[in-house]
């Protein structure tokens, strides 16, 4: 049988605390933009836009030094809150489109979307993945999809910015051949021994003898060469089912109304219950839960069989959040979370809007 050629996404978010930072206030799109603090104090710069880099501004500096060189720059102190939200929301994202997802940190991940059988093809899940991602949580997003994890990150640096950059069969070798070998992220000492003699691409580290490379870099040749070249990467590890998903919503006009708030929260009802599809779970539990700025509501149901169904969440969801709705002034967000999740056993409610509430 004919091996299936790997499809490998990677998703650049860098820098990720600006994106979050953007899309919570998008009056500083455009305008450079430093997080860590207000620049008048102690303290050093977690991250940077491109426009602050451009200034001179970069990530590990004194505070005061990148005000200095960056007068003109937003200065925020971050929010470690908000961005493991948005980051678990990505997560949930790329976790409907491939259960095989890695995140080596916030600003990027990997997503092996090798088609299954009457599965989508790559491109057109990348672009429903860079959809979700820039026009539902705006964020700024690069995009590469290859063969290997080494191609598709090559590619989402040359898809700067907010782009997608395809590297089509048969032309990884040469896309990845003349790119410099700064691309492998090595420890410096040993990129600028491979510099220093000669060997500043990816293509030239292919081709290299692995003897001279041995005597220039040591026991690490093999695995650099491999990693040159895309060869011997391991596959993408299949991710562990959640114990429990939810969905949250800042609410950012204090006077809207109920119906828009009742919209809002079946929305979330619907995201986190395609939450569950590509792990085959359902919820035995929902919960539903409003904060206003002196005080938060919580309810929520037991589920008995579990449910998976969409529309039957979502008019769960909106009887518990009805009576939180009201009144509808000063609602600051809602969250909406399935737990109890496990395989759904074959019963199906018959009224499954109607079984008793707990309220928590």
């Amino acid at each position: 049988m004919k091996e299936r050629r790997r499809s490998i996404l990677h998703v650049d978010l860098d820098p990720f605390f600006i994106s979050v930072e953007r899309s919570e206030d998008p009056s500083l799109r455009g305008r450079p933009v430093v997080v860590g603090g207000d620049g008048h104090g102690l303290g050093f710069v977690a991250a940077v836009s491109a426009e602050a880099r451009e200034a001179g501004a970069r990530v590990g500096m004194p505070l005061a030094q990148a005000r200095r060189l960056a007068p003109d720059a937003a200065f925020r102190r971050g929010d470690l809150e908000a961005y493991g939200r948005v980051s678990d929301e990505v997560t949930a994202v790329l976790l409907a489109a491939s259960r095989r997802v890695e995140r080596p940190s916030a600003d990027e991940a990997f997503v092996d979307l090798t088609p299954e059988a009457g599965g989508p093809p790559p491109v057109r899940a990348t672009e429903k993945i860079r959809d979700e991602l820039q026009r539902r949580l705006g964020l700024d997003v690069s995009l590469g999809l290859a063969s290997s994890r080494l191609a598709a990150r090559i590619a989402s640096t040359f898809a700067r910015p907010r782009g997608l950059l395809v590297v089509l069969p048969g032309y990884e070798s040469s896309f990845i051949a003349g790119k410099s070998v700064s691309m492998l992220g090595l420890p410096p000492h040993l990129e600028s021994a491979l510099e220093r003699n000669d060997l500043a691409t990816l293509g030239q580290i292919a081709e290299c003898d692995e003897a001279r490379l041995a005597t220039i870099v040591g026991p690490a040749a093999a695995r650099i060469r491999e990693a040159a070249t895309g060869e011997g990467e391991p596959p993408i590890a299949v991710a562990a089912p959640p114990a429990s998903v939810q969905e949250e919503a800042a609410i950012r006009d204090r006077r809207s109304d109920r119906a828009v708030l009742q919209e809002v929260a079946e929305g979330l009802a619907r995201r986190v219950a395609h939450r569950l599809k590509p792990f085959r779970l359902a919820a035995g539990a929902i919960g539903v839960e409003v904060r206003r700025a002196a005080e938060t509501g919580r309810r929520a149901q037991m589920l008995r069989p579990e449910l998976a169904d969409e529309d039957a969440i979502a008019a769960i969801v909106r009887s518990l959040a009805q009576p939180l709705l009201e009144p509808a002034e000063g609602v600051r967000a809602i969250v909406v979370r399935l737990s109890r999740l496990e395989r759904p056993s074959a019963q199906t409610p018959l009224f499954p809007g109607t079984p008793e509430l707990r309220h928590a």
